[in-house]
């Protein structure tokens, strides 16, 4: 099932906060390395994926994974994220 979610996460964020965010990456389930986007469990359009992009509305989450792993994993990125940056991450939209 396609899923997307916008975290609260802006696209300005500075050089050091950014390095934090991809080390939050590398740490979470299914991280895939090399990719030209940031991608976990497959690549973008693989039956299985999430993949992250930057854009002026937050940080970007989509992917094909069940609803319930998909906000789990969601759930966990943020609370990482959160503990990295000091800032609370949530979904932008809610």
């Amino acid at each position: 099932m396609n899923q997307s979610i916008t975290l609260n996460l802006p696209y300005d964020l500075s050089e050091a906060e950014w390095v934090k965010v991809m080390e939050v990456y590398r740490s979470m389930d299914g991280w895939i390395e090399g990719e030209e986007l940031p991608c976990w469990f497959g690549k973008l359009n693989a039956t299985k994926f999430v993949v992250a992009s930057v854009e002026p509305s937050g940080l970007l989450l989509e992917g094909n994974l069940d609803p319930l792993l998909f906000r789990g994993w969601v759930t966990k990125l943020c609370a990482k994220l959160t503990a990295a940056l000091g800032r609370e991450v949530y979904d932008a939209e809610a």
